[in-house]
């Protein structure tokens, strides 16, 4: 039999309006039975067996339901009792996974002395045909979570969420602003890889693949100002480069402003460069005052610019952007759509190509334009409560995800003395302890006379075991006391923000002056490595390494030393920053000048500054000035044995310190 069953008759499905006053006309006399199913188009017999029915009581259904009723496992009441259960974890963020759900579902029948099929023991866990069934009848399905991280789920609250309205309300009563002055500012990151989209292809192919630019690609933040009356200002791009070109910015949206970090984020630096092209677009003044809404890197040089230039500075709590941030509400969702849709068209525009940054501000300009809209713009203000002013806007069911982390705080309980002995009716039940059910005799008990929620507290029946009990909901402990300081929304523009603010600044720089000094003094009790002396020795058998003599001049002329052919020498290359050394072999001598075959170290040994081998470096022959040579060194040893070893220069002294390359 097929899981989901078609019906190839109409038996059973007259409307039961039509057959209660078809019996009604029989039972009163006014028609005879063949007369009124032949009316009202009824089997004489369906007719005369539903008032059989009728004359022993009440009739809820016309269809013959007596087999589907005795298969029946749990009763509406448990059926609903479990589903309420998992709404409730799902809420939470903590919902069940169908296979956990179906194992629920076989320990709550074994618990309350239920009959279950022996495909259920066997699996120890409930059928699927039943879960299907279980869900249609109870309006649940089975859906993908988005990722939330446990920050997000516990600090989005009604104790921040209510501190951060508060706040608001104290601004906006304090300064009045209109709506085209109410600004909120947040940074997203576009990448140069897009996300493949779906495409058609043969049916039931394993793997199918798209086009990317790269594995990884490199980030660009975007910066965006928006306001409530549906305005934006031009966005801000900071590059992940050293030093900034204008050539980044081709294409980007008219008025916009480039920046560059060493990360491509935002940093203390960067954001009084945005409060520059944030006061170039707004233009406010004492008379004129605004509000920004926004999640910043917090820095004392940004808190004066904007107090500076009456920019009153509301952050919002850590961890609630996804609900409490306009932009991230209803704007950066539709960019990053439309940004990966114009990503995704340059590269099938441009085949064989990658994108580099180069590029990003063109296809910013293309999702900007069409998803930074008045109507995204003033939806998030007004989602999120902030424009028009509605602290109210969030649901209960919102702050759900945040019952797991719920505690009483230790500061307004009082102290506890032992557990509690009242013997008052009129006492609450704890907390985490679910009220028992009504007791009520009349109410029919559970399927095959087993527990059902109304058995409860009847004594002769058995004893009932809510889902709930089987697996409670999640509760934190409780929390461990530490002395980190909670991160909270505040307006840093005012007074007592922005002394702390520079109170934690000045003891920052403190902090950071003291491990420099630190490092100073470690560096001056450093002990002076001793010099080394000048021993004779040019000996092929000497297995001692010999030190060089660092007491002259490194750039002392060494006309005084003959050179000859054969002879190996160390010679100086002065760079920008340093000077390095390279070891030669002289080929030719002549007035002021020699011809040098220079060679190259070969790296790996332990050891390698003490016995330093060097590899003759093909096709590296220079002529160099006498006055460059540094030092002579004494004739180097040949490992032999093989053709590789004895192409091998291994020098009997210590070149540590001399930046050999």
């Amino acid at each position: 039999m097929p899981r989901n069953y078609t019906r190839k008759t109409t038996w059973g499905q007259t409307p039961l309006a039509e057959m209660e006053s078809a019996a009604a006309e029989v039972m009163q006399g006014k028609k005879s039975l063949r007369k009124a199913g032949r009316d009202r188009h009824i089997d004489k017999t369906t007719l005369h067996r539903f008032i059989k029915k009728k004359e022993k009581g009440e009739v809820k259904s016309v269809a013959w339901g007596a087999v589907a009723e005795a298969k029946r496992i749990f009763t509406d009441e448990m059926e609903e009792e479990l589903a309420k259960h998992l709404k409730q974890l799902a809420d939470q963020f903590h919902g069940l996974a169908p296979v956990k759900c179906r194992e629920l579902a076989f320990e709550y029948a074994e618990r309350n002395n239920i009959p279950v099929p022996a495909h259920w023991t066997e699996k120890q866990c409930a059928g699927i045909e039943w879960f299907g069934r279980f869900l249609a009848r109870c309006h649940l399905s089975v859906r993908t979570p988005e990722a939330t991280s446990l920050g997000r789920a516990t600090a989005f609250n009604k104790t921040t969420v209510g501190e951060f309205f508060e706040h608001l309300a104290v601004v906006m009563d304090r300064h009045k602003f209109p709506p085209h002055m109410i600004y909120n500012v947040d940074e997203t990151g576009v990448f140069t890889v897009q996300k493949p989209r779906q495409v058609v292809t043969e049916k039931e192919k394993k793997q199918v693949g798209s086009i990317t630019s790269a594995e990884r690609g490199e980030l660009v933040t975007v910066v965006c100002a928006v306001n409530a009356a549906g305005n934006a200002i031009p966005p801000m791009f900071v590059f992940p480069r050293v030093r900034f070109k204008d050539d980044f910015m081709i294409g980007a949206p008219p008025g916009a402003k480039g920046a560059s970090t060493r990360t491509g984020w935002m940093n203390e630096d960067t954001w009084p460069e945005f409060l520059d092209h944030l006061i170039q677009h707004t233009q406010c003044t004492p008379d004129r005052p605004m509000l920004d809404n926004l999640r910043a890197h917090i820095s004392l040089k940004a808190v004066e610019k904007a107090k500076s230039n009456s920019i009153v500075m509301l952050t919002l709590p850590p961890h609630t952007s996804h609900r409490m941030q306009p932009l991230d509400v209803t704007v950066y969702g539709p960019f990053k759509t439309l940004y990966n849709r114009a990503l995704d068209g340059w590269m099938r525009s441009n085949p064989g190509k990658t994108v580099s940054i180069y590029q990003i501000a063109g296809l910013v300009n293309e999702a900007f334009l069409s998803a930074v809209t008045p109507r995204n713009i003033t939806s998030g203000f007004r989602s999120t409560g902030i424009f028009p002013y509605n602290r109210d806007i969030f649901p209960e069911e919102a702050f759900a995800p945040s019952m797991v982390s719920d505690r009483p705080n230790p500061e307004l309980q009082p102290a506890s003395t032992g557990p509690s002995t009242s013997d008052d009716p009129d006492d609450p039940l704890p907390a985490d302890e679910p009220p028992a059910a009504d007791a009520n005799p009349s109410t029919p008990h559970g399927p095959h006379g087993c527990a059902s929620p109304a058995d409860s507290d009847v004594p002769s029946r058995p004893r009932y075991v809510s889902p709930r009990e089987i697996l409670p909901l999640p509760k934190c402990p409780p929390r461990a006391q530490t002395n980190r300081k909670r991160v909270k929304t505040a307006i840093l523009t005012d007074t007592p923000e922005k002394q702390a603010i520079e109170k934690a600044y000045e003891e920052r720089q403190k902090k950071l002056a003291g491990k420099k000094q630190n490092s100073k003094e470690k560096g001056k009790l450093k002990k002076k490595a001793p010099k080394r002396k000048i021993i004779d020795s040019s000996s092929e058998e000497s297995d001692v390494p010999v030190p060089l003599d660092d007491d002259e001049d490194e750039t002392s002329d060494p006309g005084n030393t003959d050179l000859n052919v054969g002879d190996f020498v160390l010679v100086n290359f002065a760079t920008k920053h340093r000077s390095l050394r390279y070891v030669g072999m002289v080929e030719k001598v002549e007035d002021d000048e020699i011809l040098t075959q220079f060679l190259r170290r070969i790296q790996g040994n332990t050891k390698q500054w003490e016995r330093p081998t060097f590899a003759i470096k093909e096709n590296d022959v220079a002529h160099v000035p006498k006055g460059d040579v540094v030092k002579k060194l004494p004739q180097p040893n040949r490992p032999g044995g093989t053709t590789r070893r004895e192409q091998l220069f291994t020098f009997p002294c210590n070149l540590q310190g001399w930046n050999v390359e």
